[in-house]
């Protein structure tokens, strides 16, 4: 024998679907927003303690100033895709710089 359809129950889990999928989406999103890869997240957050470290009266440097100082860091750690981790600790810099030097 066939089961009721119930178009209550039906058109509540519809309603909650997009709401689970939101969130997994959104979670996905905020997990890779400071890199893909173990070494990337690092590098970032290498970059973003060293940002964070600038002098007060410091000013942004620029992306050859930054890029130097990624390969610098990059050096000691000595793992990963060279391209990649540099634009992480790239990314990471300009956000501890601006975490700490309000403009």
């Amino acid at each position: 024998m066939a089961r009721q359809f119930k178009p209550v129950r039906f058109f509540v889990m519809m309603a909650v679907t997009p709401f689970l999928m939101c969130g997994v989406t959104a979670f996905y999103t905020q997990r890779t927003a400071h890199g893909r890869t173990a070494e990337e997240r690092a590098a970032y957050a290498i970059g973003e303690k060293a940002g964070e470290r600038a002098p007060r009266d410091a000013k942004l440097p620029t992306a050859a100033e930054l890029n130097m100082m990624a390969q610098k860091y990059f050096k000691q750690q000595g793992t990963g895709n060279e391209q990649n981790w540099d634009l992480a600790f790239e990314n990471g810099y300009e956000a501890g710089f601006k975490k700490t030097h309000p403009q």
